[in-house]
């Protein structure tokens, strides 16, 4: 049997280890709660912020499928219901600013120099040379119309996923019954960008390049191009007409009188147009439509131009208060 003897100097080392090693083992376990903790809390955060995210965020109903269908919701609708606006053909008076003088022209490109009339000293144009669908000669009549679009592609294509829905009913000048129903979009081959059908919150006219430059350059929250059915008293008396409607600013001021910009910025106005062409299946014709309205020169008015002001409501625009 071997016997150990330790001196005092051996005994207070002995301790001084075995002291040591009991306080790594505490600083151990301290460090293993502490880390059992902060997972706890962290779980604890991730679970209320998940909680937080998913009431306010997907909505008060919790439900994720809820939000995702709310976020693919492109439909914008219209309607109007009650005092509307034909307009006859006349001449339109040309504004200075837009396109300029006979020594310097402007928008050649998008209005020819044979259309403007010119002063009797040559130095100014005054009005077109020919009556337009744009004019002041207008009467008030009746009518509504109901919209309904998804603006699912941005440019023109054959491939456009652009929805829409259309039916107007009013009265011509002399209480004729007219409506329009909107049965195709068109989405290419148009004198100019139509927003593969359908287009939310642009600017056009003036010098846009979309559309005349003998309407005010506006602020347009649903236009849409199209093709459809046009009835009279009743009767479908024609199939395939060209058809161009605008939710826009109101361009027209208290007294239904179009100057050279916006009148009321602040208000709406829906245009519906019905130019003198037709849809085929190699692009618009030229062709007169067959309104059966008979001018005071003896000739059939050869388009359809009419707004709409009565009780005019939009849902679904984000810039629509």
């Amino acid at each position: 049997m071997v016997l150990k003897f330790y001196t005092r100097k051996g005994i207070c080392q002995y301790l001084n280890n075995r002291k040591q090693a009991q306080n790594y083992q505490f600083i151990n376990l301290f460090n293993n709660i502490m880390s059992k903790i902060n997972l706890l809390i962290i779980g604890i955060i991730v679970l209320v912020g998940g909680a937080f995210i998913g009431y306010y965020g997907l909505g008060s109903n919790g439900s994720t499928s809820g939000a995702l269908k709310a976020s693919k919701n492109y439909r914008i609708t219209a309607q109007a219901d009650g005092m509307a606006l034909w307009q006859f053909p006349d001449k339109r008076a040309l504004d200075p600013a837009l396109f300029g003088t006979p020594q310097n022209p402007l928008l050649t490109n998008l209005f020819p120099l044979k259309m403007r009339d010119v002063n009797n000293a040559g130095t100014a144009y005054t009005t077109t040379s020919k009556p337009v669908p744009f004019s002041n000669k207008t009467k008030e009549t009746t009518g509504s119309i109901n919209i309904s679009i998804e603006d699912l592609t941005a440019l023109d294509g054959p491939n456009s996923k652009d929805k829409a829905t259309m039916e107007a009913n009013f009265k011509g000048p002399k209480g004729e019954d007219f409506k329009v129903v909107l049965k195709k979009l068109i989405s290419k081959g148009g004198d100019h960008q139509m927003f593969g059908g359908v287009g939310t919150n642009v600017l056009m006219h003036g010098a846009t390049g979309i559309g005349t430059p003998l309407v005010a350059q506006e602020f347009s929250y649903s236009t849409l191009s199209g093709a459809g059915d046009l009835y009279k008293d009743g009767k479908l008396i024609d199939s395939g007409r060209v058809i161009h409607m605008m939710v826009s600013e109101r361009t027209r001021d208290s007294n239904f009188k179009i100057g050279f910009g916006v009148a009321k910025p602040k208000e709406l106005e829906i245009h519906l147009m019905l130019p003198p062409k037709k849809g085929t299946a190699m692009g618009p014709v030229e062709n007169s439509v067959p309104t059966g309205v008979i001018l005071p020169n003896g000739v059939e008015q050869p388009f359809i131009h009419t707004n709409f002001y009565g009780n005019i409501k939009m849902t679904g625009d984000q810039f629509i208060g």
